[in-house]
């Protein structure tokens, strides 16, 4: 959003909410579009953007393990590899080699994508802007396009380790016979088909729900910080102003968290915090300079708490899809 002029906080707050989004049938950006063939860029670009930050980080690691002392970051995978392989094997009891490598993927991605929640709210959208950008999400979790996408494809997955290791006649009686016997059979399916459809849409919308909820708070704050601009001037955050007040905010917690002394751990602090707060409400600081800079401090405390949101929903994410694959291979 443009910072032509005065701008609302339900008008900051919608811009934040909306996608950037491409219509597949005309080709062309659309804005607030409910269509089919409408797909949202800025989701899909920082799934697969974070998808492939894993494979990044991971596979050289995995490439050139040694039976030696491993360094820091080779170390740091093995923890990871081998908390996820001891959450495997005790919610998976059936041999399969592709389980663990790929609740590893889902844990990791998920976490990483989760994690842009902590950006700040307007830092990226405001390097989009500058290159022409409108509209910029960065939380494809907060997409329920995404987490329900992802949640199918883990049905999927399941539907055919479960043809793969009982055959067809095995789960066909599962599904016609159990739980009530043969004469109630139209039941029985009905119940299986309720059964296996929740997973999926209990596994995409509790990741969506808690995920948007963490981003809408995060914005909600943002605009909180709306009334720290002069009347006149308040507007989105833009360009440099934006990361020298972002800056400053990271100092003033960093003076907070280890300052030595009352002078740097709580004087100096609360001096910046008062004086950029005057000077952005009188007009002598530029208009977004409040803003940015108790966006981030307001931002700062919420993202204490979010942190565990964030792992507990990837590492949710990652449970249910072992736990939904070992139920697909057992005899009921």
């Amino acid at each position: 959003m443009a910072a032509e002029g005065p701008i609302t906080s339900g008008a900051y707050i919608l811009h934040h909410l909306t996608y950037l989004q491409l219509d597949l049938k005309t080709w062309k950006i659309v804005e607030n579009s409910q269509g089919f063939w409408v797909l949202n860029i800025d989701s899909v670009f920082f799934s697969i953007l974070l998808g492939l930050l894993f494979v990044f980080l991971f596979w050289p690691v995995a490439r050139r393990a040694s039976n030696g002392v491993p360094k820091s970051w080779q170390n740091f995978v093995e923890v990871c590899t081998e908390f996820v392989d001891g959450q495997v094997k005790d919610a998976f009891h059936q041999k399969s080699k592709f389980v663990a490598p790929m609740a590893l993927l889902i844990f990791f991605w998920v976490l990483f994508m989760n994690l842009m929640d902590l950006l700040p709210v307007d830092a990226l959208p405001t390097a989009a802007e500058a290159m022409g950008i409108g509209h910029l999400r960065v939380l494809p979790p907060a997409d329920p396009n995404i987490t329900l996408s992802m949640s199918l494809t883990v049905f999927l997955l399941c539907f055919w380790y479960s043809f793969y290791c009982k055959g067809f006649m095995t789960n066909a009686k599962e599904a016609l016979l159990h739980p009530f016997g043969k004469w109630m059979m139209p039941i029985n399916f009905v119940l299986k088909v309720v059964e296996e459809l929740s997973k999926p849409l209990s596994l995409g919308l509790r990741l969506f729900g808690n995920m948007y909820a963490g981003e809408v708070i995060f914005i909600l704050l943002a605009a909180l910080t709306l009334r720290y601009s002069a009347p006149a001037h308040i507007a989105v955050s833009t360009g440099a102003e934006f990361f020298i007040f972002a800056a400053l905010a990271v100092l003033t917690v960093g003076l907070f968290a280890y300052g030595k002394g009352k002078w740097l751990r709580g004087w100096l602090p609360l001096v910046l915090m008062l004086v950029i707060a005057a000077g952005s409400i009188m007009g002598f600081l530029p208009a977004v300079g409040g803003q940015t800079y108790y966006q981030i401090l307001f931002a700062t405390g919420w993202g204490i708490f979010h942190w565990l949101i964030i792992a507990l929903q990837a590492y949710i994410f990652m449970v249910l899809t072992v736990a939904y694959l070992s139920m697909a291979a057992e005899h009921h």
